[in-house]
């Protein structure tokens, strides 16, 4: 007896996941599966538009958690573009 597939993780909402969810999210965490620190590859992820929800399925993180690495994550980047920006003016 044939089944419907269905995500091993639900949206917020417990409804199976779309095949366009799926896609999506397939190529975020290839947009991001060479950074090294899970705050930058969440930070990246939440810049281009993946909501809170959606990096949490895709990390197996608490939605909490996806806010406070996006924070980390921005403001690292932040200091690095600080420190590249004040070489140049010197």
């Amino acid at each position: 007896m044939a089944t419907k597939a269905t995500s091993a993780r639900p949206n917020k909402g417990g409804e199976p996941v779309s095949a366009e969810e799926k896609i999506a999210r397939t190529l975020g965490l290839l947009l991001v599966k060479d950074m090294e620190q899970k705050t930058d590859q969440v930070a990246l992820l939440r810049a281009i538009g993946f909501e809170v929800a959606d990096v949490a399925a895709m990390f197996g993180m608490t939605e909490n958690h996806v806010n406070q690495a996006a924070f980390q994550g921005r403001k690292k980047l932040g200091k690095k573009g600080t420190k590249a920006t004040s070489h140049a003016t010197n």
